[in-house]
């Protein structure tokens, strides 16, 4: 499963849960339906932020392995000696 998939199920995983229990809690603490939107809002925008970073952390590794393939192919090629 690609990295950006498995995160964002996850980031629904963690969501989802949250939601489940959100009502419990806002018996307990007499939460507003704008308290509780805005509980919902920030822990979507951390679940994007997450997903964000990983997919820029994905992006990173990919670049350092190009780097590093392209450098080892350069390498192997042969140049002709300047010395006879």
């Amino acid at each position: 499963m690609h990295v950006l998939t498995r995160l964002n199920v996850i980031a629904a995983a963690v969501l989802e849960f949250r939601n489940a229990h959100m009502l419990k809690w806002s018996g307990d603490f007499d939460m507003t339906e704008d308290e509780q939107r805005k509980i919902r809002e920030r822990d979507e925008i951390a679940a994007r932020v997450a997903a964000f970073r990983a997919t820029q952390e994905k992006f990173k590794r990919e670049r350092e392995e190009y780097f590093v393939s392209t450098l080892d192919n350069a390498r192997k090629v042969e140049r002709p000696s300047l010395w006879p």
